[in-house]
């Protein structure tokens, strides 16, 4: 091994430091010596960190330390709690992202308090990462199976982690993916180097950012292929082909994204089923349909889980998505085990921990077999095959529905784009507060086979402090609209970027209009 590659192993350990995943490794090692080693540089700096507290909100401390938490304020799963909340700095550290303004950062007042380059750089520290452990790897052949094994799977979980990271980045910054514009469309730039470039970098197309994930997905695919699943915090070949398939339903590639959503409907764990379910919490590392999880939760301490929790909870669930369920009939057993009504209230029971409590699941990056499922019911419908997705589909309900109301006729009855529309609001009722709306919103807009309009609409109180400190006035409530063809649909990237690549164009984002509403 060459003294450079050493040092710049070195200066990556030392950056990117240690993290709860390496609890079970030895921290002392200041060189690579075997693949053994290399391991505990996966583990630590290619893998999402995860965070001992669930308290981000207030005065932006979340930024940085947690995985883009202000995807869950973005679309319409989540509305401000602007009645029982009895303070309100969640609000305004998450208000340019909840409103969609020109700059996200922004607070009600105009502050900087959010830094919008947080999520950048922590997801290319981890391609980063990838790099210099791929090409380190290089150097170790195996001396036996067992060692040819382990090399092949931290292959695998790099060129996993490596392709998850170039896909969210391509949906954060890139258009949604469609194949006319695909190559002309901006996303983010490709770095697939393990040393430092003294350069200016250029963003790649969403094609070709899209070209490097589905490479290296399908490289992990072989890599992990024949490799026993470790745990639930580390990838495996079901892991990837999820990745897979739903990477090709974006695309609107929908025989590819079938084919892997089988692989894993039929190769992965079962489907967890609610009618004899006992727990109080259904995201844990004890659920049978778990596939992978990485990182941690934002939403504990800021999102309420309880009429007796609301205490700096800026947030709730949204009514429309409470309704989703159609409590009224009390058939789904969701609006008992992921979002209630107590009191009066709409409260998150999916994965709510307590406050200011971490939870040991990611509310952003959670691999579970009901998307199988869904991935399946969606491609199988918008590529003509309606008997497959009517069962991928009824598999699904018949696990979440009450027994004795389960109605198969109410999904035999659909065809065409009913199936359809009805598959996608199953999506927001089963992947509720998991990262996934904000994407889905955003793809079904130019899907391939039924677009569909979308439009958001967020109505926000401002606060401020009044002469004691349990007191908050009213300064305004406004109505904030984004519409389906409105460029807020694509994030703007950090404006520290834009500044340090000459040349580089950001995203095109307006200011944000408003409608004043009445106190």
């Amino acid at each position: 091994m060459s003294m450079k590659r050493l040092y710049i192993l070195i200066y990556l350990f030392a950056l990117f430091g240690c993290s709860d995943f390496l609890e079970e490794y030895s921290q002392d090692k200041a060189y690579v010596q075997n693949y053994e080693d290399l391991d505990e540089l996966l583990l630590g700096n290619a893998y999402f960190s995860r965070i001992t507290s669930g308290y981000w909100m207030a005065s932006g401390t979340g930024s940085g330390q947690f995985y883009f938490p202000w995807i869950h304020v973005v679309a319409d799963e989540l509305v401000q709690d602007a009645v029982s909340s009895s303070w309100f700095e969640a609000g305004k550290v998450t208000f340019g992202y909840h409103t969609w303004q020109l700059h996200v950062w922004t607070d009600p007042e105009g502050n900087k308090v959010w830094d919008d380059g947080a999520d950048y750089r922590n997801l290319y520290a981890h391609i980063n990462a990838c790099n210099m452990i791929l090409e380190e790897l290089k150097a170790f052949e195996g001396k036996n199976d067992t060692d040819k094994q382990n090399i092949s799977r931290i292959q695998g979980e790099c060129y996993f982690l490596r392709g998850a990271c170039y896909f969210l980045l391509a949906n954060f910054y890139g258009k949604p993916y469609v194949a006319a514009t695909a190559s002309e469309d901006p996303a983010v730039p490709l770095k697939l180097t393990n040393y430092v470039e003294d350069k200016s970098y250029v963003r790649n197309s969403v094609a070709e950012v899209y070209q490097q994930v589905e490479k290296d997905l399908l490289t992990a695919e072989l890599c992990l292929k024949d490799v026993p699943k470790k745990s639930v915090w580390r990838a495996d070949v079901n892991a990837v082909r999820l990745m897979l398939s739903r990477m090709y339903l974006y695309m609107s590639s929908y025989a590819n994204a079938k084919k892997y959503a089988e692989l894993v409907t039929t190769e992965g764990p079962l489907l967890a089923d609610l009618n004899i379910f006992s727990g109080g919490e259904f995201l844990t590392p004890d659920l049978s349909e778990l596939i992978f999880s990485m990182g941690s939760s934002s939403l504990p301490g800021n999102v309420a889980i309880g009429p007796y929790s609301n205490y700096g909870n800026n947030y709730m669930v949204s009514r429309e998505l409470y309704e989703a369920y159609a409590p009224e009939k009390g058939e789904d057993l969701r609006s008992q085990y992921f979002v209630v009504e107590d009191g009066g209230g709409l409260f998150y029971r999916k994965l709510q921990g307590g406050t200011w409590v971490k939870t040991e699941l990611s509310d952003v990056f959670v691999l579970r077999s009901a998307e199988a499922w869904l991935n399946l019911a969606e491609a199988a419908a918008c590529s003509d095959d309606e008997p497959t997705a009517r069962l991928a589909l009824k598999t699904l309900r018949e696990k979440r529905i009450k027994q004795e109301a389960f109605d198969e006729s109410e999904i035999n009855d659909l065809s065409g784009e009913a199936l359809v529309r009805f598959i996608r609001e199953e999506r927001q009722r089963e992947l509720c507060l998991e990262g996934h709306r904000w994407f889905d919103l955003r793809r079904y807009r130019v899907a391939g086979k039924y677009p569909q309009a979308v439009t958001l609409t967020h109505v926000v109180t401002h606060k401020v402090q009044g002469d004691n400190w349990w007191e908050y006035n009213v300064q305004w409530t406004r109505e904030f609209v984004l519409p389906t063809d409105d460029a807020a649909w694509v994030m703007p990237l950090p404006e520290a970027e834009v500044d340090l690549n000459t040349g580089m164009l950001n995203n095109p984002r307006n200011e944000r209009a408003y409608k004043n509403v009445n106190h």
